[in-house]
């Protein structure tokens, strides 16, 4: 474990964030997601930081797995939790952990709706039921939602306690993107079939964080936002001036700089003697691939005390070479505080642009010799 190299999250900004989202929609309950240890930021402190601080009560988890380590460690708070995609329940012991440990399964294919419907032990369990509208990952295809209420009604079902799709492309935009449109479409005419065949619907979602940032999808009752929580913006570049979100990121990840040296233009650095593309000053940072800090980064931007740093060479396991111009001489030192980002969004999302990947996989990046540190 890394000791001067640290994710620091903030939890009052999770509580500004949650906020500027009620701002958005202050009409619709958040089902908030959390999974893959809550996008890399910690799902223990943020869930229990979530239902005492801010009032959340429904969580939504990727795995069975990662719902019982929520019941099992926050045994002390009530919530809601749902499972999303590796349910599961056909298996026997699996089934009966959703009956006795309060965790709802989200029912995507026919044959889990069957099993809890032809299950005398699920009679009164809730059913939450996706269907596919053109994402064409999970769910029920929508051309099926008349054989589903026909199911429903024929085991004596008056009601579906949550009814949910996922959006495809809620990162571009949710009012000319002909998907998103017709996923719209096809979610609200499922709904309208549902209601004339008298089955009511307790809960409706559809818009995750790119909705959200849009104002669409607000006309459910619940919303499920993701990424938008931990800060940053899901939207494509081209579009992210459209979006209403203006939260921080809620960790900061801070390393330091092992060594300061000056170096020519085409001087070799580091494995495979990569030459550097101009002269100046190289920085070795505290932070490798083994940290979660990955080889793609080479060629990113990063800041320090006001000058703009490259990093330049391969990656190591163990640290990293940034490259600076000759000004930062007086603000670059050994041992100095190095952040990698800040709690400004502006800082992930450039990484993440710089090196073609995405936010949430710069978060979950980072592994465990990268300590966690709430604030």
């Amino acid at each position: 474990m890394r000791f001067r190299s640290r994710l620091l999250v903030d939890l009052n900004i999770l509580t500004e964030n949650y906020q500027k989202l009620k701002k958005i929609c202050p009409n619709n309950e958040v089902l908030f997601m959390v999974k893959a240890d809550a996008y890399g930021h910690g799902i223990l402190p943020i869930v229990r930081h979530a239902v005492t601080e801010l009032g959340i009560k429904e969580f939504g988890c990727a795995t069975l797995g990662e719902a019982i380590h929520l019941r099992d460690e926050l045994f002390d708070l009530e919530f809601e939790i749902y499972v999303f995609s590796d349910v599961q329940l056909g298996l026997q012991e699996k089934s009966e952990i959703y009956l006795n440990r309060r965790i709802i399964p989200i029912l995507s294919n026919m044959d889990d709706l069957k099993f809890i419907l032809d299950n005398s032990d699920f009679k009164n369990f809730p059913l939450s039921v996706k269907f596919n509208t053109g994402m064409n990952r999970l769910g029920i295809d929508y051309d099926r939602v008349d054989e589903v209420i026909s199911l429903i009604k024929s085991k004596g079902r008056k009601s579906i306690y949550h009814l949910l799709t996922h959006f495809s492309s809620s990162s571009l935009s949710m009012k000319t993107n002909k998907r998103n449109i017709e996923q719209k479409a096809r979610f609200k005419a499922i709904k309208e079939a549902f209601i004339e065949a008298g089955i009511e619907l307790e809960r409706t979602s559809i818009a995750n964080s790119g909705a959200i940032e849009q104002g669409h999808g607000l006309e459910e009752t619940h919303i499920r936002p993701g990424l938008m929580m931990y800060g940053p913006s899901s939207l494509i570049k081209p579009i992210r001036e459209q979006s209403l979100w203006d939260g921080r990121v809620i960790s900061s990840l801070e390393t330091y700089v092992l060594k300061v040296f000056p170096v020519k233009k085409g001087q070799p650095v580091g494995y495979g003697a990569t030459p550097v593309p101009y002269e100046g000053l190289c920085a070795i940072i505290a932070l490798g691939y083994g940290d979660g800090f990955s080889t793609r980064y080479v060629g990113a931007t990063l800041t320090h005390n006001g000058h703009l740093g490259k990093v330049v060479g391969r990656v190591n396991m163990d640290m990293a070479q940034v490259l600076f111009k000759n000004e930062a001489a007086n603000n670059l030192k050994v041992d100095d505080r190095f952040i990698v980002w800040r709690n400004d969004p502006s800082d992930i999302l450039r990484l993440s642009d710089e090196t073609a990947t995405i936010p949430y996989e710069i978060f979950l990046h980072l592994t465990n010799r990268v300590p966690k540190v709430y604030v």
